[in-house]
Formats: structure tokens, C-alpha cells, sequence
């Protein structure tokens, strides 16, 4: 498939793309706020990829694409990968769009149901962007190793200095706070949500970027 190779093209082609998803895959769906709409901002080069941020009524995701160098042909559908960016670490998950093909996606909110308007979503979004490649110091939450957070959740025992720690404050909750109606499981694999009295269907985050599911 030919590569992407220019932000303003690539962003073209992502919003042609996601609208035909709107149209074909997603109409009636209850996910859906129908507040918003398809919609790509703040598409540019980052470490010789381009990177971008996609709105849709279902989603929003930070979606990076291959350079002409690379081959992410044999990379696993699913698989999640740690990008560095001058802000902080985001883990993005390897994804096929049609039209597009293998690109990696980062899901920034999802579902899209605190959003009160497009200007609202698009806020947020140019925020996120303007932050996204300014250095800045790492926080607490951001410091902590999440693997010895899970053992504490886990009740495990474990030998840790807390004196090496600052002041740890409450996390606030951000906007994509799952609904009440939305139980999110995690499993060996992509994340399946389920809407047990709204959607008689099981959809991956892979899945949902592409508006495709698996109907009863």
C-alpha cells in the first residue's frame, strides 16, 4: 500500500475514511454522540512520522502513521507498543484500517458521551496535541512503576521506600471515565467492551476504531 507521506494529505484521507465508517458501519449504534463529528486536527511530523489527532462520534484516538521506511507489515494486530514522546509515554495498540493500512492508535476517550459539543471535542484535542511534544517533568502518578501499583492492588507484599516519593495527591478523574452502562474488561488481549443492555454485541478497541461488530 502506498505510504502516507504528507500531514495535510494524510488527514484528508483519515476524514474520508472515518466518514465512510460513520456512514456504512456505525448508523443506530446507541455509542454513538451524535453531538459530534468526524474530524482530524493537528496532523504533523513527529520523529519522521506522521502523527495526528482523529474526532469521531465513537472515539478519539492519536493515530500515528508509517514513514516510507517502515515495515509494519509483520507487526500483530492487537499488540500494544511504547512511544516516547517529549511530554511523556503513550502505549499505542498496531491497527489496520481499510484504506489506510497498518498504523498504530493511541484511544484518547472512548465512548464520547461527556462531550457536550464538536468545539468542545476539538478543545480538548488541540490541547492535547499543543502538549503532546513540550518537554516537561514527569509526574507522580507517571513516576510510579505500574507494575508495582498492580501488586499493591493485588494486595501482594512488598518492601518499598515511600521517603523516595513526593506527596502523592488524589488522581482526578479524567473525561473518558467509562458511563455507568459500560463495563470495560481487560483480558490477554485487546480491551472488549460490553453494553449489556444497549448493545447485544462484543467489540474490540480494534474493532471500534474500524466500526466493525460482531452482531447476535
Amino acid at each position: 500500500m502506498k505510504t502516507i507521506d504528507e500531514p495535510l494529505y494524510a488527514a484528508e484521507i483519515l476524514l474520508q475514511t472515518f466518514e465512510h465508517i460513520l456512514q456504512e458501519n456505525m448508523q443506530g449504534i446507541p455509542i454513538l454522540n451524535n453531538k459530534l463529528q468526524v474530524q482530524t486536527l493537528g496532523f504533523q511530523r513527529f520523529d519522521g512520522r506522521i502523527i495526528g489527532v482523529i474526532i469521531t462520534p465513537w472515539l478519539m484516538n492519536l493515530i500515528m502513521l508509517p514513514n516510507e521506511k517502515d515495515d509494519w507489515s509483520g507487526l500483530e494486530l492487537g499488540k500494544k507498543i511504547p512511544i516516547k514522546f517529549p511530554s511523556t509515554s503513550y502505549k499505542f495498540m498496531v491497527n489496520e484500517i481499510d484504506g489506510i493500512g497498518k498504523c498504530k492508535t493511541h484511544s484518547l476517550y472512548s465512548p464520547m458521551r461527556e462531550f457536550s459539543s464538536q468545539e468542545h471535542a476539538v478543545k480538548v484535542a488541540r490541547d492535547f496535541m499543543n502538549d503532546l511534544i513540550v518537554e516537561r517533568e514527569p509526574t507522580v502518578e507517571e513516576l510510579v512503576d505500574e507494575d508495582l501499583l498492580g501488586r499493591i492492588m493485588r494486595g501482594e507484599e512488598i518492601d518499598v521506600n515511600l521517603d523516595e516519593f513526593a506527596v502523592i495527591e488524589p488522581i482526578k478523574q479524567p473525561i473518558k471515565t467509562q458511563a455507568p452502562d459500560i463495563k470495560e474488561t481487560v483480558v490477554s488481549g485487546p480491551v472488549l467492551t460490553k453494553t449489556p443492555q444497549k448493545l447485544s454485541q462484543v467489540m474490540s478497541r480494534r474493532d471500534l476504531i474500524r466500526g466493525k461488530f460482531l452482531r447476535s
